[in-house]
């Protein structure tokens, strides 16, 4: 950990070279670099404050329930949310007046030492939840040296990664060993993470099960609806490089049976659309960015915005859900299933194995492994939509069985509190 820190301090002034390069690409919001160092750009508000940290968007839509159970249990506390990228701090943004101002959001300072001491010393969190594989030494050992709480929600690692931090801790650096409790994701991630520490590693579910719907602009999907009319039409979602190109090609195919075929494909990072146009080549598309509307010779339509899956989910009976079909993990097939749109998934789903498992034993998903597979398993739903219905419900039925996992980690959280605090969980149950 000593090194870790020398390193940090070291390195600094290539870690702000660096964050000035990711302004220069519009990684980082100029306007608030100054968080990523550790310098606030709010007031501290009065009382407790919990602090809560996720990543990017999935993650982020996926604290927001915790959010929730924390603001009702626990009414004198205020919630700091971090973030690291643009979209996710965007994310948070549009949730902030729903939370009457008990919510504030920071970007996370970078993992050196200086810049989180200054964060840490300024905001006082009495409890660090880091979502997912959020694992920042400094961060973490500097939350407990100061006095807060620290856990890991929703946790999940991969055997490549419990590898590396297996070597790790044969060296005497076990980050894990901070935590005060970790909440793993899967069966699977509480085996790995229990074999690299002594504390507590607990499996609630998983809390993507619970997050909020995707948000939707009604008006635009009324317009879209009239746009698209009576043409079949398809959806991919959250592509990536290498993806694209096999929509592009299962379209081409599937033209062939179905001559007036739309196919919307919306790629996770948008900024990839000049990439993506190159690839659609001769097709004739739209793109939504340019605020072009789907006109009857529109056969690719671009949806390269940001915030608006839940918007496409509600418009499509079924999905091809992207990351998929190469190593990137797969993205939260709760996020389509909620919302009554039917997924269709490659097998490198390794960021969410379990509930993939579940959903294909109940078949209430469909797994593929080419393009000859999608082409086939669209054209499927394209010549009998019940038949994608009947996908969806089965879907639908499994996350509804979901208990409150986000009300159970909260609880657990609460109880960890030292005696001397727990005035606030008495103040909570009374005012309940």
């Amino acid at each position: 950990m000593l090194l870790y820190r020398l390193l940090s301090i070291v390195l600094y002034p290539i870690i702000e070279l660096y964050l000035i390069f990711r302004v220069y690409k519009k990684k980082e919001d100029k306007n608030r670099l100054k968080e990523r160092f550790g310098k606030p750009t709010q007031e501290r508000p009065q009382g407790l404050v919990f602090w809560i940290h996720a990543v990017s968007v999935g993650e982020t839509n996926s604290s927001f329930v915790l959010v929730d159970e924390i603001l009702q249990k626990l009414p004198e506390v205020t919630v700091l949310f971090t973030t690291t990228t643009v979209t996710s701090a965007a994310t948070v943004a549009a949730k902030l007046p729903e939370f009457s101002g008990r919510v504030i959001h920071q970007y996370l300072p970078v993992d050196s030492l200086f810049c989180v001491r200054s964060f840490l010393q300024y905001w006082q969190p009495c409890a660090s939840l880091f979502v997912e594989s959020e694992v920042w030494p400094n961060l973490i050992a500097e939350s407990r040296a100061l006095g807060s709480l620290v856990f890991l929600i929703n946790a999940r690692i991969s055997q490549k990664s419990a590898n590396k931090w297996n070597i790790a801790t044969a060296l005497g650096f076990n980050i894990f060993d901070y935590f005060n409790q970790i909440f793993a994701q899967s069966l699977e991630d509480q085996k790995r993470f229990a074999a690299l520490t002594k504390n507590q590693v607990l499996f609630l579910g998983n809390l993507k099960s619970q997050a909020r719907d995707l948000s939707c602009n009604f008006e635009q999907l009324q317009i879209l609806q009239e746009q698209i009319a009576n043409r079949k039409f398809w959806l991919a979602a959250s592509t990536h490089k290498g993806e694209e190109e096999i929509v592009i090609a299962a379209h081409r195919e599937l033209k062939k049976e179905f001559p007036d075929l739309l196919t919307i494909l919306v790629p996770r990072h948008p900024n990839r659309a000049n990439e993506i146009k190159n690839l659609i080549g001769d097709l004739p598309f739209s793109q939504r960015s340019q605020n072009s509307a789907i006109t009857q010779s529109t056969e690719l339509y671009l949806a390269d915005t940001l915030g608006e899956l839940g918007t496409f989910y509600r418009l499509s009976n079924f999905a091809f859900l992207g990351g998929s079909l190469i190593e990137v993990g797969g993205h939260n097939p709760y996020e389509p299933i909620k919302l009554n749109c039917a997924v269709i998934s490659g097998r490198h789903v390794f960021n969410f194995k379990e509930v993939y498992q579940k959903l294909e034993t109940t078949q209430a998903c469909v797994m593929i492994e080419s393009i000859a597979d999608l082409t086939a398993q669209v054209s499927a739903f394209l010549r009998d939509e019940k038949s994608s219905e009947a996908i969806a419900n089965k879907a639908k039925d499994l996350v509804d069985t979901t208990e409150n996992i986000a009300a159970a980690v909260v609880d657990q959280i609460i109880l960890s509190f030292p005696e001397d605090e727990e005035e606030v969980v008495e103040t909570t149950e009374i005012e309940q």
